[in-house]
């Protein structure tokens, strides 16, 4: 059964506070678990460089705030594109993946939460995917070395074709042929696609471990109660399939901006409020 637990704090509009804000906000408002968008005015990481660790582990204790989950930046315009074609781009972008992995290991947290890449529109389809599966196997082949798990998710097509959809999330995961990659359920991406939640777990089941529990409109990435989706029904579809991973706040909208902890709070209530009713 669902509970509080699932839900997970994320920074990613919080972006114009501090990372300690974030985490006393995130107390406050009762969560226990957190993914953490590795932007870099709250955590400065790339190819080259990063911030102790103990920051997150110090922020993390001090708050009570769980850190299940790592978010990379890995879309345009972001240098570190899983599908990148340049070789100083391609090796920059696995040495980033490599100290994310290397962060998350340090710190405990056992997800790490991937995309397709992005490709260049003068090039044919076929072969940013060939370089979105390659580097893809380079990184879960190092994220094994360290029992870190990657959580795939597909990306609207306004940003990238790679995997837009179950049916090319599933070709690529085939192709990458890797035990430890599994999948994000992103809402947004999946209603853009006019995909379900129950078309996601009939194709993957269990290999759903992470999701990006966001309201549209029917797209898009706002906070709850700002949208047109029935958070009810979508919590009883989790349900059924005995869904344990994270509900994960990625609230990408600037109206939640300037209130990042009011949009968390609304949120939670109205998922309390649908407790009640889940059987």
């Amino acid at each position: 059964m669902l509970s509080t637990k699932n839900l997970y704090a994320m920074n990613i509009h919080y972006r114009y506070y501090s990372l300690e804000y974030f985490f006393a906000e995130a107390s406050k408002n009762g969560f226990q678990n957190a993914e953490i968008w590795l932007c870099p005015q709250h955590f400065l990481i790339n190819y080259n460089d990063s911030e102790d660790p103990r920051k997150l582990v110090d922020l993390s204790k001090k708050y009570g705030v769980n850190i299940n989950c790592l978010c990379p930046e890995q879309n345009n315009p972001k240098p570190n594109n899983v599908a990148a074609r340049d070789e100083l781009l391609i090796a920059n972008t696995f040495n980033y993946f490599k100290k994310v992995i290397d962060l998350a290991n340090d710190i405990g947290c056992r997800k790490v939460l991937i995309t397709p890449g992005w490709n260049y529109f003068d090039e044919e389809l076929s072969e940013a995917r060939k370089r979105s599966t390659v580097m893809l196997q380079r990184i879960c082949d190092y994220a094994k070395t360290k029992g870190i798990i990657l959580v795939l998710e597909s990306i609207w097509s306004n940003s990238s074709q790679i995997a837009t959809n179950i049916t090319e999330i599933k070709e690529l995961k085939a192709a990458v042929d890797r035990e430890n990659l599994k999948l994000t359920i992103d809402l947004g991406a999946i209603s853009a696609a006019n995909e379900s939640i129950d078309d996601w777990f009939h194709t993957f089941g269990q290999d759903i471990q992470h999701c990006h529990f966001v309201d549209g409109n029917p797209t898009g990435h706002y906070s709850w109660g700002r949208g047109t989706r029935n958070m009810l029904e979508d919590l009883k579809v989790f349900n059924k399939y005995h869904y344990e991973g994270g509900l994960s706040f990625e609230f990408v909208n600037p109206v939640c901006y300037r209130s990042p902890q009011v949009e968390d709070r609304r949120t939670i209530e109205i998922f309390n409020s649908c407790l009640k009713h889940l059987q």
